[in-house]
């Protein structure tokens, strides 16, 4: 990105706000205004595109809130957020997701300028030095690597990130309750809409997350691809049956059958060959 300018994007379900907004943005010599959204979905497919410095988000959207958009976002491209409402008791939440700034509406021109001056600080070096550092430890945590093995990473991006892949998921259940789900209790994923339905043998639990971001932390040898909503456990493949067109149906047992695409045909060589591979190593 080029910091000469700050760019950022303003996503508001009312056009006049966005207009004042935009406006008193203007007024601010090193803020470019790049983009403009009305409801969620509309602010995500920006950022991915675009990747703003800065989001200001209103709160209450159609369709996807404030806070499931920067959610989303989260697994993809985040930019520095900064929530805009009428209602403070968003607050907590939205600073429980790491916004630098929560403003009420209507905002003065003197109120954003305070806002930019903290959007200024994130973007300097050694603030960003320290951001990634942050980054990297929550990196690691999350994913097992080490930040040394994460930092050496870095010095070489064009090699691929060092693998450890997760063992099991954090999932809300629908007592909002937080449950560790093992990986190798999943026996198929596939995509609703903005959401993955996780499918076990005991659960399902419904998850906000991209299907790309989920399949990059899942074991490829493990899981496999078989259509452009759907992974399966290799493991839970009971028995493969040919379809014309080149298509195959999985049965994994209690009456769940997957169909493979033509698409991803090349999915039942692999569950074939990974599951003789196991068969030969037993014997």
């Amino acid at each position: 990105m080029n910091h000469n300018s700050i760019t950022a994007i303003i996503v508001d379900d009312e056009p006049l706000a966005i207009e004042g907004l935009r406006l008193r943005l203007e007024n601010i010599q090193d803020v470019k205004v790049i983009g403009e959204a009305t409801d969620g979905d509309q602010a995500i497919k920006l950022c991915q595109t675009l990747q703003p410095d800065v989001l200001f988000l209103d709160l209450r959207l159609p369709g996807l809130n404030g806070l499931e958009v920067v959610q989303v976002l989260q697994a993809d491209v985040m930019p520095m957020v900064v929530f805009v409402s009428a209602y403070s008791e968003y607050a907590l939440d939205a600073f429980e997701l790491n916004a630098i700034d929560y403003i009420m509406k209507p905002a003065n021109l003197g109120r954003i300028q305070k806002t930019m001056d903290r959007v200024r600080e994130r973007l300097t070096p050694k603030h960003r030095d320290s951001e990634k550092f942050r980054l990297l430890k929550a990196l690691g945590e999350t994913s097992g690597i080490a930040i040394s093995e994460l930092e050496e990473w870095l010095q070489s991006p064009s090699q691929p990130l060092p693998s450890n892949y997760r063992h099991e998921l954090v999932i809300k259940n629908s007592d909002n309750e937080k449950v560790f789900v093992p990986v190798t209790d999943i026996n198929w994923i596939d995509a609703a809409g903005d959401y993955m339905c996780i499918h076990t043998a005991a659960e399902n639990f419904i998850v906000r997350i991209t299907m790309k971001s989920l399949e990059s932390e899942l074991d490829s040898n493990m899981f496999c691809r078989i259509h452009k909503s759907t992974l399966v456990n290799i493991q839970s493949v009971k028995s493969i049956q040919p379809l014309r067109n080149n298509e195959s149906m999985l049965d994994l047992g209690d009456q769940v059958k997957l169909k493979v695409s033509r698409n991803y045909s090349e999915a039942v060589t692999k569950i074939i060959q990974a599951r003789q591979g196991e068969a030969n190593t037993r014997t």
